[in-house]
């Protein structure tokens, strides 16, 4: 069976993933991937496809993407690599490898030691290096689709994290005495009988807390060799509880030293407490969204009122529509995520806070949320109800989200400090609707507007200005928003990298008076851009000098200029190619 193994710079990043015959796999950064390696910066959000084909894997990067393929001591944008062979992406190996099944026993005893039963309560305090691998699966977790991938997700991450243990399980259960071994793995794949306790199950289920054990003599006293096990819950309000269950050996012949006690499993406790806290976490959200489906998740009051007065099922249609996308991105969400490895319940309730202000910004202009991934959230105007009044809805709560944001990091000890957004706007024909399977349904929005909605926010960032838009949303901005609500200026002409025809870019600015940018500042700069584009650089320059300091669309113009030693190359079309 093969398995591709991904393993990062720093301790703990590492990931392995079970490869079948014939099946086109995404590997990217994004959780939403089969294979996301969120560690990694320097891998794109959807990055390259694989496919394993008899014992050869084959990979392809997508064109877009920046770093290829290093192998061989060279690059190479599509590959074929046997079991055992090892090949770079970013900053991450990979190698895949031949795995057996789960080849050990697994029995279930009353007890690991008739003689000993030492249970000891555990408390949660200062954890391991490998609580940073068990929180960058976070929104691995949050995305899986059901009960089920969601407790397979869980025993692989034990899997990685746990090296030395025998067995990690995850135990299922419908009361103290009804329960049983929903899946589990094998750190170490090998032929080896191992054991699940009933008596730590029991106690872990009545008392609500980590029951422990390690083998000792009749005595009480240490052993040199024997084994080891706990059995954390997954605390929940329901009758269908969760318990994580490890165990392992100590001695001779194991990764475990001698005389093993309970204090010396105290970090493997910390991470596997940890871990049970996400997942009581994600079901008791998923059970209320759960006991809450329906449109109420994806509308705003004012859009439920029109949907529930009207033909559902013939309303919630996909229908070909003039649409107006907003794309919205948390900036340094991965830097905070490291940082907050230790107290990741309170990162994850900053999180939610933020992605909140997104989704109050949407609809609070009556947009449909059409979805999350993991940092960003994408929002749509046009569906159900027509686009009257261009893509002003989506510019209008872009400028409010953007000054929530600001407001917050203009205050210390803020939930929201620390956060910065970037946004991307488009308007155009699109398919909006229930879209998806009858198992897997869900409001959507697609189309190449969607798409270019995410590649101007991505262009936020090498720009440096928060919000970008095309040419369709600018002329509705011009024409149809006050200037005291809201203003754009002309950035210029870009080929994204991946587009063969270039487009027009636009910065969405606050009015004049919440914005250190003043109407003239936004004449003389597309004086510049003019002059740019036509080739008249020393035109330009003099323009951008009567620009504030903390300018950045003036600073990335004067970059391109300088990159060319301040002269239009002979062959100049006036357009700024970009690159992944």
């Amino acid at each position: 069976m093969m398995h591709l193994v991904a393993t990062g710079s720093r301790p703990g990043e590492k990931i392995e993933w079970h490869i079948p015959d014939s099946k086109p796999l995404l590997l990217g950064r994004s959780a939403e991937n089969d294979c996301a390696v969120p560690w990694d910066s320097t891998i794109s959000r959807i990055h390259a496809e694989f496919e394993r084909k008899e014992d050869l894997l084959k990979i392809r990067c997508f064109p877009s993407v920046r770093n290829q393929i290093w192998f061989d001591e060279q690059f190479h944008s599509e590959l074929m690599v046997s079991v055992g062979d090892s090949f770079q992406i970013g900053t991450t190996q990979f190698q895949p490898v031949d795995r057996g099944d789960n080849s050990g026993v697994l029995e279930i005893l009353d007890d690991l030691d008739t003689d000993s039963g030492i249970l000891t309560e555990a408390s949660l305090r200062a954890s391991d290096f490998r609580i940073e691998a068990v929180s960058k699966q976070v929104p691995m977790l949050w995305l899986s689709k059901d009960e089920d991938n969601l407790a397979r997700s869980a025993a692989q991450i034990l899997k990685d994290v746990m090296h030395h243990a025998d067995v990690v399980a995850v135990i299922k259960s419908k009361g103290e005495k009804k329960w049983g071994v929903a899946f589990w793995e094998q750190p170490v794949p090998g032929f080896r009988r191992v054991s699940i306790v009933r008596s730590l199950v029991r106690d872990a289920l009545r008392k609500g807390e980590t029951a422990i054990e390690v083998e000792s003599s009749r005595r009480g006293e240490p052993l040199a060799n024997g084994r080891w096990a706990f059995c954390t819950p997954v605390k929940s309000d329901e009758n269908d509880k969760w318990c994580l269950y490890i165990c392992g050996r100590f001695g001779e012949e194991s990764p475990s030293k001698a005389f093993l006690s309970t204090e010396d499993l105290q970090d493997d406790l910390n991470l596997v407490e940890l871990l049970a806290q996400m997942l009581s976490a994600i079901r008791r959200v998923r059970k209320l969204e759960d006991r809450f489906a329906g449109i109420e998740q994806f509308f705003s009051p004012a859009i439920i009122k029109i949907v529930s007065e009207e033909n559902t099922k013939h309303t919630l249609e996909p229908t070909e529509t003039d649409t107006a996308v907003l794309f919205c991105d948390l900036r340094g969400f991965s830097r905070m995520t490291e940082q907050a490895c230790e107290n990741l319940n309170l990162f994850l309730g900053r999180l939610k806070n933020a992605l909140g202000v997104m989704t109050q910004g949407i609809s609070s202009q009556n947009g449909v949320i059409a979805d999350f991934q993991g940092d960003s959230a994408l929002g749509f105007w046009g569906w159900p109800l027509p686009l009257t009044k261009g893509a002003l809805p989506a510019c209008r709560a872009a400028l409010r989200i953007l000054q929530m944001f600001r407001i917050s990091n203009s205050t210390q000890r803020n939930e929201l400090s620390g956060f910065e957004v970037g946004i991307g706007i488009t308007r155009g024909h699109a398919i909006a609707g229930k879209i998806g399977t009858r198992e897997q349904a869900k409001v959507g929005v697609f189309g190449p507007v969607v798409n270019l909605a995410s590649r101007l926010e991505g262009m936020t960032k090498q720009i440096g200005v928060p919000i970008l838009i095309d040419e369709a949303t600018a002329e509705d901005v011009r024409s149809l928003l006050p200037e005291t609500e809201g203003r754009c200026r002309h950035i210029g002409l870009f080929r994204p990298a991946g587009l063969e025809a270039p487009i027009s870019v636009y910065e969405l600015l606050p009015s004049e008076g919440k914005s250190t940018i003043s109407n003239q500042n936004i004449v003389d700069f597309e004086a510049a851009v003019a002059a740019f584009i036509t080739g008249d650089w020393d035109h330009a320059l003099d323009l951008l000098g009567h620009l504030p300091a903390k300018d950045r669309a003036k600073d990335f113009l004067l970059l391109q200029i300088a990159g060319q030693n301040y002269s239009a190359p002979v062959h100049w079309d006036g357009v700024i190619a970009l690159k992944k």
